[in-house]
């Protein structure tokens, strides 16, 4: 049975780390193996590029840890631990057996080339209405209350909830681990603010900020009021409006990643720290 990571009812508030200097650290995530800045990755890796000095680091090398599976979102938690949904059902060690529906929790002892560490599991998607491919989660980032946020490859029905790949649910967990529970609502419609529904622009990252912002990245080309990109880009819908009418004040083009060395890449995982 995999070790429960914990139980704690609402999980932990969201935060960020001061990044010395000012700049924002952006943590990505690729759908596929490459290099970038002249560091090599692949899809179960996460880099880590400084936007005050243009570098690219390696942050988590999955194949040091036993992940050879696409890490298909990460969040950031206060403690130093890191969860991650990975994008096929696979073996995580120490685990066992989990779906691409199910969170585990990373709790490091090194990071970048030499990464070590532990796993267990923390979030049960089964449990809570996560049971068709479709419903496999690929966003997934924290409110800034600490609830989990998520978005799915394809349509999803759930209690409480139903949408399709463009948007996002929110998740008010009463217990996690090997026996999830609590409940759903639904976040942030996609469709609302000009994302189609169609695999190009189905929300493949999300990262929430406190004063409203949203940031979003998506499968492949998009185009939203006065904005266009593709899936290596993060962009911000500005002071959002959540719920079933979901709006965004403007939009504005946060990161393009074809001009910092991330050209011809998808993001599937992005997480901004201040």
């Amino acid at each position: 049975v995999p070790p429960t990571a914990t139980n704690t009812p609402v999980p932990p508030t969201a935060t960020n780390t001061p990044v010395p200097g000012g700049s924002d650290i952006i943590y990505v995530s690729s759908t596929t193996n490459g290099n970038a800045g002249g560091v090599s990755f692949r899809d179960e890796d996460i880099l880590a590029y400084d936007t005050d000095t243009s570098v690219w680091s390696m942050y988590f090398d999955g194949s040091d840890v036993g992940i050879t599976s696409d890490v298909n979102g990460f969040v950031f938690l206060p403690d130093g631990s890191m969860l991650m949904t990975l994008n096929t059902g696979t073996t995580v060690p120490g685990v066992g057996s989990v779906d691409d529906s199910d969170i585990v929790q990373f709790f490091p002892t090194s990071m970048g080339t030499n990464t070590a560490g532990t796993f267990g599991f923390y979030f049960d998607g089964s449990d809570v209405g996560l049971t068709t491919n479709g419903e496999d989660i690929d966003a997934m980032t924290l409110a800034p209350d600490g609830r989990l946020v998520i978005s799915t490859v394809g349509s999803f029905s759930v209690p409480g909830a139903s949408g399709a790949d463009e948007d996002l649910a929110i998740f008010t967990a009463t217990s996690l681990g090997t026996n999830t529970s609590g409940s759903w609502a639904f976040y942030f419609d996609g469709s609302d603010v000009g994302l189609a529904n169609s695999s190009s622009e189905d929300v493949s990252g999300a990262y929430l900020e406190s004063n409203g912002d949203i940031y979003l990245s998506t499968n492949g080309a998009f185009s939203v009021s006065g904005l266009s990109g593709d899936g290596a880009d993060i962009f911000t819908c500005v002071n959002a409006t959540t719920g079933t009418n979901s709006a965004c004040s403007s939009f504005s083009m946060y990161w393009d990643g074809s001009t910092h060395g991330f050209s011809g890449e998808v993001l599937d995982g992005f997480r901004i720290v201040h």
